[in-house]
């Protein structure tokens, strides 16, 4: 049984008991756009989430940053930095001295070399057959002197070696100034022998002489310009991206010491995610977008090889410490110079395919 009600208030709202009853407008009334606004911002939140979401499944975006052409300058021998001519951010002109490196050895070699030279040529070789041997006593005791540094040297270098903090080739470095000490400490006490033997005449000891002067002389030539070496150049013209070393420190042979970047080699490096693997090609066309609205063309250079990490100060709160694909994009024209610098970040439009994101819909690869 159903059972229907009909109330006369909803027939004639305005009589009451037959009666007439005059209602009058309301006091606050609203018009219709206000709630209409009301609604459009209470939804806005979806809305945009809503767009998002559909722009990341059909627009392919990534962050990237400006990369200049690196060229790493490292220490040929085992050195210390003694002056550091350059800064991160100053440019260098090809050629320019950027810093002046030092081998403790070497100086020492040649300071040895000057004591025992001065004193040959100040030395008046006696007439009796016993010629003075105070000078050569001298030279005995600054060789055993730099036998000892030396292989105090080598046992520190045997040590951080067997830590783990040096190399072979710093080793064999250490292994052979101590041999070179040894060989330098057998020569001073030789000439001493012949010095003090009692056949020696006067004009084999003026030979003699002439002959070691001449030899150092040669040594000491030979070590200057090795010395000349280890003045660190500018190899390119670019900016200095990073001074590793300070004054003072020791560095090992290989060791970097200048991060350089050329700002004719300059790329851009885009972090995109693993599912737009599509869309990195080699050659696939993007769109750079830099600060200030200003957009270049370029394109993939290569297939990407190296999957790597967002940065932090690219990714926000979403997508910090993911995996992401890293592209690099060749720029089909050239930058002003204001725009060359390292770390710029900007923004790829990889551009938009629906064969591609429906692809990706669908999980197809």
């Amino acid at each position: 049984m159903k059972v229907k009600f009909f109330s006369p208030k909803k027939q004639n709202p305005d009589e009451e008991g037959g009666l007439s009853v005059r209602y009058g407008p309301a006091k606050r009334a609203v018009p219709k756009w206000k709630w209409y606004a009301l609604v459009l911002v209470i939804s806005t939140p979806l809305l945009f989430l809503l767009w998002r979401v559909g722009a990341a499944l059909f627009f392919v975006n990534a962050p990237g940053v400006v990369s200049l052409g690196k060229v790493s300058i490292n220490s040929p021998f085992p050195v210390v930095v003694e002056k550091i001519y350059t800064s991160p951010g100053a440019l260098a002109d090809e050629g320019e001295l950027l810093m002046r490196l030092e081998d403790p050895a070497i100086t020492q070699r040649i300071y040895i070399l000057k004591a025992e030279l001065d004193s040959l040529k100040a030395e008046i070789p006696a007439s009796s057959s016993r010629a003075p041997v105070g000078a050569a006593y001298g030279k005995i005791r600054i060789a055993e002197e730099n036998e000892r540094y030396q292989k105090e040297y080598r046992d520190s270098i045997q040590s951080l070696f067997s830590q783990g903090a040096a190399t072979r080739a710093e080793v064999d470095t250490a292994e052979d100034r101590y041999r070179q000490a040894l060989m330098a400490l057998s020569e001073a006490r030789t000439s001493l022998l012949l010095l003090q033997a009692p056949d020696f005449s006067r004009q084999e000891s003026i030979a003699q002489r002439n002959s070691r002067i001449a030899q150092i002389e040669a040594e000491m030539k030979g070590l200057e310009e090795r010395k000349g070496l280890f003045s660190v150049v500018s190899p390119h013209e670019g900016r200095i991206l990073d001074v590793l070393p300070s004054e003072g420190q020791f560095v090992g042979g290989g060791a970097p010491l200048v991060l350089l970047g050329r700002p004719e080699a300059l790329i851009i490096m885009a972090y995109l995610q693993p599912r737009h693997i599509s869309y990195t090609g080699e050659g696939e066309k993007v769109t750079v977008r830099f600060p200030g609205s200003l957009s270049v063309v370029g394109r993939v250079s290569a297939a990407p090889e190296i999957a790597a990490r967002i940065p932090a100060e690219l990714a926000g709160v979403l997508g910090e410490g993911k995996q992401t694909l890293l592209v690099r994009i060749a720029l089909d024209e050239e930058l002003s110079s204001h725009l060359r610098v390292e770390g710029l970040p900007v923004s790829v439009h990889f551009g938009f395919s629906l064969l591609k994101s429906m692809q990706m819909l669908s999980g197809e690869s």
